[in-house]
C-alpha cells in the first residue's frame, strides 16, 4: 500500500513537473508576440526610437590606396554602446569583365526592396566611365552583416538618380539623361529578382527638356516627375550657362504623359540665386491620402515651395523658403520628406538648413522649427573635422570659411521613428563643387511632432578623443563621401 502511494506520488509529481514545462514553453513563446504588440501599439500611438542599423552608400577618394566605393553598416540602436559607430564596411570590387569599377562612381541614391531582401545603388557618373551604373545587392538575414554584392546592370540612359520600390523585388529609377548627359531621361523599371530593365514611360524619347531628379509615385500609381537640370551644362567652364528645368510632370499609371506643370522663371536677381538659368526642381514629394492627389515641390534657384495637383490649373507659390535665411535666395537642393499622415513636411534646404513644417492645411504651411547647421547654439561644442585641411573646426568656423554651405542633402524619416537623418555631401563634380562637411547626423523630433533636437551621440563622422586601443573606422579615416542612407529595423 505504501510503494502504491509513493509510485503515485512520484507519478503525480512528473506530470506536474511536465505540465509546468509546458506553460514555460508556452510563456516564453508569447513574450515575443507581447514585445511585437507592444512595439506596434507604440508605433501606431506615437513615434518611437527603434532598433536599427543604416546602409549609407559612400564614395571614396581616389587618392586612397585601392579606392573603392562602399556601403557603411552603422550600428542604429540607441541602446548600443557603439551607437552611431561604423560596425563594418563592404565595398564594391571591380570586374573589368563586367565592367563594374569599384571607384569614381559617384555614389548617389539608394532603396530597400519592398520585400526586403534586395538593395539597390546607384553610380551617378559611372556612365562617363562606361562601367555599369546600377548596383544590386542581397540584404542578408542578419542586416547587421551588410549587403552582398550579387551584379550590376547597364542602361540606356545615364545620370541614375531616385529609387522607389513599388513591391517585391521592383524598383523605379529616374535616369535625369541619356548617355551623352543630356535630354531625354527616362524612368526605368527594374526587376531585381530577374535583372530585367525596362522603360515604366510611354515613348519617353518624344519627352521634350526632359531630365527627371526626384518623383513620387501616388496610391493610384501615377507619377509625380521633377525636372532639374541639364547635366552636360555643369561640365562646362562658365556657370552662368548652367541650365535648370522649369516643369514637374504628371504621368498616369500607364507611364503615359498625362501634363506638364510649366513654372515661370524671372531673371530679377532678387527672385533667383543668379546661378544659371532656369529654377530646377530637384524633388517632388505628394501628401500621403490627400483627395486632390496634390505634392509639393520646391525651386533650386528660386527657393519657392510649390504645391501643384492633377487639378490646379497653375503651380501654386505657397511659401517663400528664402525666409529662414532674411529672404536671401541661394542655390537649394530641397529634398522633401512627407509624414504618413501627411501632416508634417521635413526638407533640406540652402544645404545648411533643415525646415519642420506643419502642411495640415496644404495651402498653408506653416513652419515649426529650423536648425541651422551653420549658427545652431547646440552645435558649439560639437567639433568637426575639415576633409580638406585634416583639422578639426567648428561649425561656425566651416561655414565662414565655405561660404555657408555644410553641403546638407538629404534627409530620411523612416516611418514610425522618432529620428531622422541628415546627410551633409551633395556633389563634387564639374562646376558642382558642393562636397560640405561629408557627414552624417540624426536628429530627434518630440512626440508632438513640432521639433526637433540634434543628437551628438550620434558620430560615425570622425574621433575627437581617442587612444590607439580605442580607434573605430569613420568617414574621415575613410576619406569618405557618404551619400545616401537607408534604415533597416532589427
Amino acid at each position: 500500500m505504501i510503494e502504491l502511494k509513493s509510485r503515485f506520488v512520484r507519478v503525480s509529481i512528473r506530470i506536474g513537473l511536465a505540465l509546468i514545462g509546458i506553460a514555460i514553453v508556452i510563456v516564453l513563446g508569447l513574450i515575443p508576440l507581447y514585445i511585437r504588440k507592444q512595439r506596434a501599439s507604440s508605433s501606431q500611438n506615437g513615434i518611437a526610437a527603434y532598433p536599427a542599423v543604416l546602409y549609407i552608400w559612400s564614395g571614396q577618394d581616389i587618392s586612397v590606396s585601392n579606392a573603392a566605393d562602399f556601403v557603411a553598416v552603422i550600428d542604429f540602436n540607441e541602446n548600443s554602446s557603439t551607437y552611431g559607430q561604423i560596425l563594418k564596411i563592404v565595398p564594391l570590387v571591380s570586374n573589368a569583365s563586367y565592367q563594374i569599377g569599384q571607384s569614381r562612381n559617384e555614389p548617389h541614391h539608394s532603396a530597400i526592396s519592398s520585400d526586403g531582401t534586395y538593395y539597390i545603388s546607384c553610380g551617378l557618373l559611372s556612365f562617363l566611365l562606361q562601367q555599369k551604373q546600377i548596383f544590386i545587392w542581397r540584404v542578408p538575414q542578419n542586416v547587421q552583416d551588410g549587403p552582398q554584392f550579387l551584379y550590376a546592370l547597364d542602361v540606356q540612359y545615364g545620370c541614375p538618380d531616385e529609387f522607389l520600390a513599388i513591391g517585391g523585388a521592383k524598383f523605379l529609377v529616374s535616369m535625369m539623361c541619356n548617355k551623352n548627359g543630356d535630354s531625354p531621361g527616362n524612368v526605368l523599371l527594374i526587376d531585381a529578382e530577374t535583372a530585367t530593365v525596362t522603360s515604366y514611360l510611354n515613348n519617353a524619347s518624344a519627352f521634350v527638356d526632359f531630365n527627371p531628379h526626384g518623383f513620387t509615385r501616388l496610391n493610384d500609381s501615377s507619377l509625380f516627375l521633377a525636372d532639374y537640370i541639364r547635366p552636360v551644362t555643369l561640365f562646362g567652364n562658365d556657370s552662368s550657362k548652367i541650365l535648370f528645368r522649369n516643369t514637374v510632370r504628371y504621368v498616369s499609371a500607364d507611364g503615359s504623359l498625362e501634363r506638364t506643370f510649366q513654372f515661370n522663371f524671372s531673371n530679377e536677381s532678387r527672385e533667383t540665386s543668379g546661378v544659371g538659368q532656369g529654377i530646377g526642381f530637384m524633388d517632388v514629394k505628394s501628401i500621403p491620402n490627400d483627395s486632390q492627389k496634390r505634392a509639393y515641390s520646391c525651386g533650386t534657384n528660386d527657393n519657392i515651395l510649390y504645391l501643384i495637383g492633377p487639378g490646379i490649373t497653375e503651380p501654386q507659390p505657397v511659401f517663400d523658403l528664402s525666409q529662414v535665411n532674411n529672404y536671401v535666395k541661394r542655390i537649394s537642393a530641397g529634398l522633401i520628406s512627407v509624414s504618413s499622415d501627411g501632416t508634417r513636411l521635413l526638407m533640406t534646404f540652402q544645404m545648411r538648413f533643415i525646415i519642420l513644417f506643419n502642411i495640415t492645411q496644404p495651402k498653408y504651411p506653416v513652419i515649426l522649427d529650423v536648425f541651422d547647421f551653420c549658427y545652431d547654439e547646440t552645435l558649439d561644442s560639437v567639433p568637426i573635422l575639415n576633409s580638406d585641411t585634416n583639422e578639426t573646426t567648428s561649425f561656425r568656423e566651416y561655414c565662414a570659411n565655405n561660404n555657408n554651405i555644410t553641403g546638407s542633402h538629404v534627409l530620411l524619416h523612416p516611418n514610425g521613428e522618432n529620428r531622422f537623418i541628415v546627410v551633409n555631401y551633395f556633389l563634387k563634380a564639374g562646376l558642382a563643387q558642393f562636397a560640405g562637411t561629408r557627414s552624417v547626423h540624426v536628429f530627434k523630433l518630440n512626440e508632438q511632432l513640432t521639433n526637433f533636437t540634434y543628437e551628438s551621440r550620434f558620430n560615425p563622422n570622425f574621433q575627437s578623443n581617442y587612444t590607439s586601443q580605442q580607434q573605430y573606422l569613420t568617414f574621415h579615416s575613410l576619406n569618405a563621401y557618404p551619400h545616401h542612407v537607408q534604415y533597416l529595423r532589427l
